[in-house]
């Protein structure tokens, strides 16, 4: 199994349970308006979920890659970042995520890795 993660909240991905298929690109952003769901692999995570610190009810949606229906691309990321980012082009189905992760916050406000990850 090769997993890839999108970070989402409580309440996107409660809705796409109900729907079958989760169509948030990011935090602030859909799928409708960017083209693509943005994701990680499990060693950029952590790096990446740190932009939105100010965010509360932040959850990791862990995603077997192989389940996924839609194409996944590994890209550049738009802001210049190093490295491949794997992009859903189109929505996700929800019988592809495996596992899900709430994040806890340290007091510094900085999200915690999880052990799982």
């Amino acid at each position: 199994m090769k997993t890839i993660i999108t970070i989402s909240r409580t309440d996107y991905w409660q809705a796409a349970s109900t729907s079958g298929q989760y169509s948030q690109s990011t935090l602030t952003s859909t799928l409708e308006e960017v083209g693509y769901i943005h994701c990680t692999s499990p060693s950029q995570t952590m790096d990446i979920v740190q932009r939105f610190s100010d965010v509360d009810d932040v959850m990791l949606l862990l995603i077997d890659e192989n389940k996924v229906k839609n194409p996944v691309r590994y890209e550049p990321a738009p802001s210049g970042r190093p490295g491949l980012f794997p992009h859903i082009y189109g929505s996700l189905n929800t019988d592809a995520v495996y596992e899900t992760i709430a994040l806890e916050k340290n007091d510094s406000g900085e999200f915690i890795a999880p052990e799982r990850l």
